[in-house]
């Protein structure tokens, strides 16, 4: 059975609280004060935590520095009870590692939902936790792959704040992963049996023409509009015990990144033509290709709700601050292609990966990160044979991506190695259109090594 401490002053709302986590399969102890708490610990390590925000002798947030660091079973969930919620006070709660925070008097059926979600003893094992190590160490976290210590330390960041109701802001430029990260989020969090809802908001105008976008995202009433002829439940309910993931955020218009945080503080909105107010049951996961202070800056992120977000934040890397990165994932997609023919039943050969193809995923930066990688690879798989000899095979007048628009060396015997590496540096510029990324992939050395070796050809 789980066990609780609970820390409120007031004593009805002790017994209320108490009665409904019996009810709920919590053993409980109970704790008037900061002192009275810090002496539970002392005989016990709660399987969750439910805390006032102003007691007697202090702030609820004063216990955390008294809580385990690491109980059995990972992170402990800490619950904080507020009758004066603020910005800013969610924020700091946030930012000290609190689970959730809900406000007074509390919402019964948004507190059960919560503690639906905290873990059992038998739920988090040792086996479990190994397993998920070993995975790390092959580059695979959830849906994410990498081994660089960048990735690894987005891994740490996701794996300590999945276990929280906190809101996630994920920010990186555009195909780092950002859909992928907020997916592997999900299913590492307690709502992880919940729904995954999505809303791209660079669909937004779009969509807004079939209906308008507070309803897609709260819901309407019959007869709220034209055209709303019976109740339909938005983005908020569908996420309801789950997962919304606002992609883009910044694009949202102001007037619903507003009402998006108004939701966020009162835990309630209300759909479109209502008069009730619905109460929250979802985590909010958004995500924005522009840094979030230049978004604010810019105007096209609310500052307050840029705040909120940033309590609790993963910032992707570029592909190119990934070092081979690139390689694993280049493999991982041509071997997902070469698994294809057989779930289809089909007999197509496996197709090998030359060296060649490998170094050039790494020379190159890829400005389009992940997405541009993996579409390449998918191109270069469909035009090669039995082997993926280049990243190129798919370009018109390519052999193999060696040879380019005709373009070949001549050498004649005894030319100096140097004079032979100038000529073929060259033609190699020549044929790619002085392109030196592309250049460099093809001679198989990086982009930095060409420059070197072209200012040495200046000084010369």
């Amino acid at each position: 059975m789980p066990h609780a401490l609970i820390v409120e002053d007031d004593p009805n709302s002790l017994s209320g609280l108490s009665a409904i986590l019996a009810a709920d399969g919590f053993s409980v102890d109970t704790a008037t004060t900061i002192a009275e708490a810090r002496a539970a610990l002392t005989r016990f390590i709660p399987d969750a935590v439910l805390v006032d925000l102003n007691l007697p002798d202090g702030s609820g947030l004063d216990l955390l520095q008294y809580l385990p660091a690491h109980p059995p079973g990972g992170a402990l969930p800490v619950i904080v009870m507020t009758g004066n919620a603020t910005v800013e006070s969610a924020i700091e709660g946030l930012r000290h590692g609190i689970w959730d925070y809900l406000l007074k008097p509390v919402n019964i059926p948004r507190l059960r939902s919560l503690l639906a979600r905290i873990p059992r003893p038998y739920e988090l094992t040792e086996e479990v936790q190994m397993l998920r190590a070993a995975l790390r160490r092959l580059g695979r976290f959830g849906s994410m792959l990498g081994r660089s210590s960048a990735i690894q330390h987005v891994y740490d960041t996701i794996e300590h704040i999945a276990p929280t109701e906190a809101a996630v802001l994920i920010s990186g430029e555009a195909g780092t992963g950002k859909q992928v990260a907020a997916h592997t989020l999900h299913e590492m969090s307690r709502r992880r049996k919940g729904p995954f809802v999505t809303l791209d908001c660079r669909d937004a105008a779009s969509v807004g023409a079939l209906r308008p976008l507070d309803s897609l995202l709260f819901g309407h009433e019959r007869g709220a509009f034209g055209g709303a002829e019976q109740r339909e439940p938005g983005m908020f309910e569908q996420a309801s015990g789950g997962t919304l993931f606002i992609d883009e955020i910044a694009e949202l218009p102001r007037v619903q990144q507003e009402a998006l945080l108004r939701a966020l503080d009162s835990q309630t909105f209300m759909r479109v033509g209502g008069t009730n107010q619905v109460v929250t049951d979802f985590r909010l996961i958004a995500s924005t290709r522009k840094a979030p202070r230049a978004a604010v800056a810019d105007g096209s992120l609310h500052q307050d709700l840029a705040l909120r977000l940033e309590a609790a934040a993963v910032m992707l890397p570029p592909l190119r601050e990934r070092g081979e990165d690139a390689a694993l994932i280049a493999q991982a997609v041509i071997d997902d292609l070469n698994r294809e023919p057989a779930a289809h039943g089909t007999s197509d050969g496996v197709k090998q990966v030359a060296p060649n193809f490998l170094r050039e995923c790494l020379a190159y930066d890829w400005p389009g990160n992940v997405r541009e990688l993996q579409e390449r690879v998918r191109r270069a798989y469909r035009a090669s044979g039995d082997v993926l000899e280049s990243l190129r095979a798919d370009e018109a007048g390519s052999a193999n991506g060696r040879e380019l628009n005709g373009s070949r060396v001549q050498v004649t015997v005894g030319t100096p190695l140097a004079d032979v590496e100038e000529m073929l540096i060259r033609a190699t510029l020549d044929a790619v259109g002085g392109t030196r990324h592309r250049a460099a992939s093809l001679l198989g050395i990086s982009p930095k090594t060409l420059y070197n070796k072209l200012q040495r050809m200046r000084l010369n």
